[in-house]
């Protein structure tokens, strides 16, 4: 390979496995994911709750933003025009804590490796209850078609 093609192909390759580790937007709750995703439940006729549990890459901001995307989206599925918040929680929550390199041993420039050596592995939840509504009825009603346009970092 060129040295002029080395740095761009690098620099592509890069970029793909750094986006590969975030927990998309379009993304289904499941094992195989690490329980990371979206997740539905129907609460009553016009009653919804959906939560997105994002890796340690999503931020609460996005978020936020992928579950009022993902309920403007399900509105207007749904035939409605607005919705109203009835709850909006995002956690941020220690899931896993585990040595970041293995240990084999004290080594004399570091005498304790265990405690040292943490990595905290975190998870992000959004969890939005709503109702659909065929209008707007306080400040707590938003636009669904608004809400279905939001960007975010995968689009």
């Amino acid at each position: 390979m060129s040295a002029s093609l080395f740095k761009p192909v690098c620099l592509l390759m890069l970029t793909l496995l750094l986006a590969g580790c975030a927990t998309p937007y379009l993304s289904e709750k499941s094992f195989w994911n690490g329980q990371t995703g979206f997740s539905q439940t129907r609460l009553g006729p016009d009653k919804w709750q959906l939560e997105f549990v994002g890796n340690d890459l999503v931020d609460r901001e996005t978020a936020r933003k992928y579950v009022l995307k993902r309920a403007g989206e399900l509105a207007l599925a749904e035939g409605y025009s607005w919705l109203g918040v009835d709850e909006l929680t995002i956690t941020r929550d220690a899931v896993r804590v585990t040595p970041s390199r293995p240990i084999f041993g004290f080594d004399e420039d570091e005498p304790d490796l265990f405690m040292a050596q943490m990595q905290v592995q975190h998870r992000i939840s959004a969890l939005l209850t709503f109702r659909l509504l065929p209008r707007a009825m306080d400040e707590r009603t938003l636009n669904a078609k608004y809400l279905a346009t939001i960007k975010t970092n995968s689009d």
